[in-house]
């Protein structure tokens, strides 16, 4: 009979635990009226006060008599009630993490008094130890709230930022700037980022390779449901035939369809156009074995493999590939190498551009 009541009591508070929960997950704020945490002496008054401790009603044997959900809604309205008269405080995204550090449910006694300042500065119910709701965010932030839950050991925060968080979409400009920096990457939230499955098919293991940490972010933020906002619908990458003779570690050279050079220190431009294609930008790769300039300076590949540059009629075992690159696109003068003809259509569509690029600045 102690049993069959306890659950009856249970079911009857069911509605009102949801209800008052509902009002505390639905509340926001919008940006302009500022994003900042309540007084933090109210949390502490909060967190520090003394009130009546919730007891889980057992049988005669000491063995609880509900089950854990039913012991998670009494407990809420126990701790509704008791914390009824306190003043509702409102704490950021960086105080959470602090104050569950390794202790996820630290605050579920509080639900009910506590939102978080979201990315946006929401406010953000707590439910179970989650933080309710989905926002956009910038995938900067994302990455940022995802490193942090890993500090504080708090998978729930981890969760909210992988799942719940959608990216803003991202320019061109971002793009490069994830692209052109991977020492800002942390390699651990990478990985946290991608699912097993993805993991398995790009790159076949637990861990993304060293050199391609900014190419792995570009399938996290797609995976996610990112987008790309730019003009840019096309992309030349242009990369050696070998890489003997190439002098220290070339830049990668880009020319996009708007026809601006760009160049990215260390790119994995063959992991690198697949991650694009998903964000929906079509990418050409022109591998060169020659190189020239209006100038008459040139780079070739030899029948040994090794690249040459010709100066002045000498010949030396070295290239400055890049540099020769971006001269040859500024030059325009991709008619004149070995490879014009057997990569004519693509090497053709970029006279076009550069031909574009000219009258622009002419005009």
């Amino acid at each position: 009979m102690l049993g069959m009541e306890c659950r009856k009591t249970g079911r009857r508070w069911l509605l009102g635990v949801l209800w008052l929960t509902a009002i505390a997950f639905s509340s926001t704020v919008n940006a302009q009226d500022g994003c900042k945490e309540t007084d933090p002496a109210l949390f502490s008054v909060l967190t520090n006060s003394i009130v009546q401790p919730y007891i889980p009603p057992l049988d005669r044997n000491g063995n609880t008599l509900l089950s854990e959900s039913e012991i998670y809604i009494q407990k809420s309205q126990h701790y509704y009630t008791e914390y009824k008269a306190f003043e509702p405080v409102t704490i950021s995204l960086q105080r959470f993490a602090a104050v569950t550090e390794n202790n996820p449910s630290a605050l579920e006694n509080f639900e009910s008094k506590i939102t978080v300042l979201g990315p946006n500065c929401e406010k953000i119910g707590l439910y179970r130890n989650r933080l309710i709701g989905e926002f956009n965010a910038d995938f900067k932030v994302i990455l940022d709230i995802v490193e942090m839950g890993m500090r504080v050991n708090n998978e729930g925060l981890i969760l909210f930022a992988r799942n719940q968080l959608k990216p803003n979409p991202m320019t061109f400009s971002d793009l490069l700037g994830i692209l052109g920096n991977d020492l800002s990457l942390n390699r651990n939230v990478i990985n946290e980022m991608i699912e097993p499955e993805l993991r398995t098919q790009f790159f076949g293991g637990d861990n993304i390779p060293l050199n391609s940490m900014a190419e792995f972010a570009l399938l996290a933020f797609s995976a996610r449901g990112g987008k790309l906002i730019t003009d840019v619908e096309e992309i030349f990458i242009f990369a050696p035939h070998s890489r003997k003779g190439l002098m220290n570690s070339p830049n990668t050279v880009l020319l996009t369809s708007s026809g601006a050079i760009q160049t990215i220190p260390n790119f994995d431009y063959l992991t690198a156009t697949s991650m694009l294609n998903r964000l929906g930008l079509t990418v050409n790769l022109i591998t060169l074995s020659d190189v020239i300039t209006a100038s008459g300076e040139r780079c070739s590949i030899d029948q040994a493999g090794w690249w040459m540059q010709i100066i002045n009629g000498s010949k030396y075992r070295r290239c400055p590939f890049s540099d020769m690159v971006q001269m040859m696109i500024e030059d325009n003068t991709f008619h004149l190498i070995n490879d014009f003809r057997n990569q004519y259509v693509v090497i053709q569509k970029i006279r076009e551009i550069l031909d574009r690029r000219i009258d622009t600045k002419l005009g």
